[in-house]
């Protein structure tokens, strides 16, 4: 019983409490509001226009780009450097603070970092690019902050295209075949698109054992007139030059990388232009034996046999009658090794060239034999002869095996 008015005279004592207090917060609200309806809902929307009001009385900076946050650099050479100073304009009451944030890789913002604006006062913010890497188009940002209310940052944004400072014609490209037993020409013309003169000085091919065989000769630059090569329109100047190939140049695929200085007169010449021709030699004499012969090392795979069983291949030798205007008188010369015995057949005669069969073959019962090339001396070898004045003799490389 006792606990029971206990709990009780507790729960009379809290609400008494909470009364007082609940009494003393509506006091308080209607001495501010001067009515008892502060709570109502008409007092509440008078409160909220009250605070827009004032919000809207306090003055604030804001910033605008006079100039435009977007810049169309147009069409860019490859290599050269742009600036533009974007300007920025405080057009609100008060000051305003902006600072650099962040900008993408290939993109710089010039000496700015942060300035306070006044209302009505300009600042640059100098962006420059650089046009690196590929052709073709290109987009690049830098965002400013402010504290500016409702407009934390601004956004610059530059774009383009990058081209050509200097164009080859005709373009790198696979000029085709190429005899070794003649002379072979081939020109080609530089032309600039930039205002000054180019400067270029000598030209040689990078591969020092081609060097030997291999000339490239330029001529004095030029201007151009506007339109005169419609082709390239808007070109300035031009030069022209050739490569000449020299007769002797080894059989097998030809990639060929001019390399061209510029003049300059604060320091030594530095690299300044690649153009790169491909092509493949051609000997008066060629080889026809299909995946089993590498042009390129000079090497014929007989392939692989059981001793039981011997060895045996056929392969072609095909001459050009306008290198030979006679019989070529082809004889088989040296084979190696001692066992591998060569057979020259009867040539089939066109009106463009000879062909002459040959045959090779290991007979049955041979001991093993191991040329699989690893090292230089790992190769057989057969050298065919002939009457012809660029080839009299064709060494052509072995690779074979005999298992027992």
């Amino acid at each position: 019983m006792r606990t029971l008015l206990l709990i009780l005279s507790c729960i009379g004592i809290g609400y008494v409490i909470a009364k007082i207090q609940h009494d003393r917060r509506v006091s308080k609200m209607v001495n501010a509001m001067g009515n008892n309806e502060a709570v109502g809902i008409t007092s509440q929307k008078e409160a909220i226009q009250a605070a827009i009001r004032q919000e809207a009385s306090t003055k604030a900076g804001k910033v605008e780009v006079v100039n435009g946050s977007d810049l169309d650099f147009g069409m860019m050479m490859k290599g050269t450097k742009r600036s533009h100073k974007f300007i920025f304009k405080n057009v609100g009451e008060a000051n305003a603070r902006i600072w650099f944030k962040t900008s993408t890789c290939k993109c710089t913002v010039g000496k700015f970092k942060d300035a306070t604006l006044a209302p009505g006062e300009e600042t640059d913010v100098e962006l420059e690019w650089k046009a690196e890497g590929g052709t073709g188009e290109f987009a690049q940002t830098a965002t400013v902050g402010t504290d500016c209310p409702s407009q934390e940052e601004v956004k610059l944004t530059i774009h383009g295209e990058i081209g050509q400072a200097y164009v080859f014609d005709p373009p790198p490209h696979n000029h085709g075949d190429v005899f070794s037993n003649q002379e072979t020409e081939i020109p080609f013309t530089i032309y600039s698109f930039q205002e000054g003169p180019m400067n270029l000085g000598t030209a040689a091919v990078k591969d020092a054992i081609l060097s030997k065989r291999i000339k490239v000769e330029l001529e004095g630059e030029r201007e151009l007139a506007k339109g005169e090569i419609p082709k390239m329109e808007s070109a300035r100047r031009m030069i022209q030059g050739k490569i000449r190939i020299l007769p002797g140049v080894a059989a097998g695929p030809l990639n060929i990388d001019i390399h061209i200085v510029r003049k300059q007169n604060d320091g030594p010449d530095n690299e300044f232009l690649t153009y790169n021709v491909r092509g493949r030699v051609v000997t008066p004499v060629r080889i026809i034996a299909g995946d089993d012969y590498n042009e390129t090392r000079n090497i014929l795979s007989l392939g692989a046999a059981k001793s039981s069983s011997g060895l045996k291949k056929s392969f072609m030798i095909a001459i050009r009658n306008e290198d030979s205007k006679q019989d070529p008188n082809v004889r088989i010369g040296k084979v190696l090794p001692n066992q591998l015995k060569a057979s020259l057949g009867e040539p089939k005669v066109s009106p463009n060239q000879r062909i002459y069969p040959i045959t090779l073959e290991i007979p049955p019962g041979t001991d093993p034999i191991e040329l699989d090339g690893t090292f230089s001396k790992d190769f057989g070898k057969i050298v065919i002869e002939t009457d012809v004045e660029s080839s009299p003799e064709i060494p052509i490389f072995l690779k074979l095996r005999i298992t027992e």
